[in-house]
């Protein structure tokens, strides 16, 4: 599981760990997301090593976020870490992006992804910040992910809601998913993906790290 990036060669596993790559895990994984509820979905904890996840959070915090606003939503979002030249951002952005990680993700997901394709940007939501219901369904994405570098307790607002559906409509929130710092959660993107970020109460700032595979 290598892969060349700035002329030198890492291995993804000195990033995420290896517990998450072991076969029985994969199964496990996959076990978990095809049967999940309201519609495929899994929480992965402890996703990176912790050094580089403290690492992450560093150099999030020199990047420029953007207010941004409408009826749907409220939060501050960098740009795209295609275009950043933070070094770790941009390791962080191939490593997830690399033929050994989208492969893997393709076993636990049961799709077919692009390697080498990937959206990503670090977004903060702070008190009162939300995103309303939505399915993220846009042409080419496959599966939406949220990297976590804050924790939060049910009463500071800010879970991942998912939604049951009823003929193509949401019906009502059936899971949360709080963010915890170094967890990954991700889901499939299709019709019924409905999901919705809660109104943040709280003076903590709900860090992450998301975008979709193709």
């Amino acid at each position: 599981m290598k892969k060349v990036i700035r002329n030198r060669e890492i291995n993804i596993q000195d990033y995420i760990n290896q517990e998450h790559f072991s076969s029985r895990n994969i199964s496990q994984f996959n076990r978990l997301f095809s049967k999940a509820i309201p519609f495929p979905c899994l929480v992965v904890d402890n996703f990176l090593r912790e050094e580089i996840a403290v690492k992450l959070l560093k150099a999030l915090s020199k990047e420029k976020f953007y207010p941004k606003e409408s009826d749907l939503f409220k939060l501050s979002q960098t740009s795209d870490f295609a275009g950043t030249k933070n070094p770790v951002l941009v390791e962080f952005r191939e490593v997830l992006s690399s033929e050994s990680f989208v492969r893997f993700l393709g076993k636990v997901t049961g799709n077919k992804l692009v390697a080498g394709k990937i959206d990503m940007a670090g977004a903060i939501y702070s008190d009162t910040d939300f995103l309303l219901c939505h399915d993220d369904k846009l042409e080419g994405r496959r599966i939406a992910y949220i990297y976590y570098l804050s924790d939060f307790s049910i009463s500071d607002g800010g879970s991942l809601s998912l939604f049951s559906s009823e003929n193509s409509m949401p019906k009502k929130a059936v899971k949360k998913i709080l963010p915890k710092f170094n967890r990954l959660a991700f889901f499939e993107v299709s019709d019924i993906s409905f999901h919705e970020i809660e109104d943040v109460v709280s003076e903590k700032q709900r860090i992450s790290i998301n975008g979709w595979f193709y």
